[in-house]
């Protein structure tokens, strides 16, 4: 019991920047039950947290934005360069998944922020760096 109650609550340091905006990023910093928690940055200051689900049966994998005042959510697409990641294929491996797509995001985060870098960033691809691994995270 205390080995799963551990890896839960282990901090963590994912960072997904992204590919058109690289002051424009997720850090993915704890481990929960189903999901990874984090925050999206602009310039370093916070919008909100973030949520990343992998794919369960025949889900897709998923995000949930929220603010103080407003969640989101919606699709996750993750990618091996130009080649898409899913759970029925065998060409990639999940580590290999080195970019991601959140479906939705922009449109959404258009409700309620007006910051073109902002949204131009979420409108695209994010890189996911070293220390994750693919859609899970490096075990150290």
């Amino acid at each position: 019991m205390y080995f799963i109650l551990a890896e839960i609550l282990i901090p963590i340091n994912c960072v997904l920047k992204s590919q058109e905006i690289p002051n424009v990023s997720i850090i993915l910093s704890e481990r929960r039950s189903t999901s990874l928690k984090g925050n999206l940055f602009k310039n370093k200051n916070n919008k909100g947290n973030i949520y990343t689900f992998r794919p369960v049966n025949k889900n897709n994998a998923k995000w949930i934005f929220d603010n103080s005042n407003n969640k989101f959510s919606g699709d996750m697409l993750l990618l091996k360069d130009h080649k898409i990641w899913h759970p029925y294929q065998n060409e990639i491996n999940s580590s290999e998944v080195n970019k991601v797509l959140f479906f939705g995001l922009t449109s959404k985060l258009s409700k309620i922020y007006n910051e073109k870098d902002l949204l131009k960033a979420t409108s695209g691809f994010f890189l996911i760096g070293d220390g994750c691994y693919g859609g899970k995270i490096n075990k150290v």
